[in-house]
Formats: structure tokens, sequence, C-alpha cells
């Protein structure tokens, strides 16, 4: 996977749970390099549990092994705040369901 097609991950836990009583992350929205740099002020002062907007388009849909995977072309702060654990998985790193043609995904950005 080109680190230009998704230079950063965001996990997100929703307010109402994928999984109910669920404690990791429920999706994994990830950002280009360019809008990266674009929402730069706002991902940079982001914190653990803030509440958040995002402007994004599903890739893939989640498994059993993988979280639901979204590719963010906007995202905003917004009001609120969600106790939740840092960085809790099980067996490892979260892993993003990926898309099958990144090539062609990565022309729209």
């Amino acid at each position: 996977m080109s680190i230009n097609y998704h230079q950063t991950s965001i996990m997100v836990k929703m307010d109402t749970p994928d999984i109910p009583d669920s404690v990791g992350a429920d999706i994994g929205v990830t950002l280009s390099q360019y809008n990266l740099e674009k929402y730069a002020d706002v991902v940079e002062n982001l914190h653990i549990g803030d509440h958040i907007r995002f402007n994004a388009t599903l890739i893939a849909l989640g498994d059993q092994h993988h979280l639901h995977h979204l590719r963010a072309f906007g995202i905003e702060k917004i009001d609120g705040h969600m106790d939740v654990h840092a960085h809790t998985h099980s067996g490892g790193r979260y892993k993003l369901k990926l898309a099958q043609n990144e090539t062609e995904l990565a022309k729209h950005d």
C-alpha cells in the first residue's frame, strides 16, 4: 500500500457502537497526504474521545478481523467528548479492510 494513499488513519468509536458492548474502534478513517495537509490543523488538535464530523467514501466493509474502512475527504472537530479506552485492540494492531483497486481510488483524491 502506498504511503501517499493512506498517510494517516484515525480510529473511530461510534456513538452507537457497531458491535454492542465493544470497547475498540468501530471504523478506520484514512486520509491521503493531500487531505492530511489540508486538514492538518484539525487532525493535529484531536484528542482521544473528541467528537468529529467527516465526509468520507466507504472503501470496504469490515469483517470479524478488519474494521470498516472509510477514506475521508473532509474532517472537523465538533462539540462533545466520549470516554474511550486508548488504543484498545486484541491480537495486534487494528486492521483495515483494503479496497480491491487502490490505484483507481487514488485517482479521485
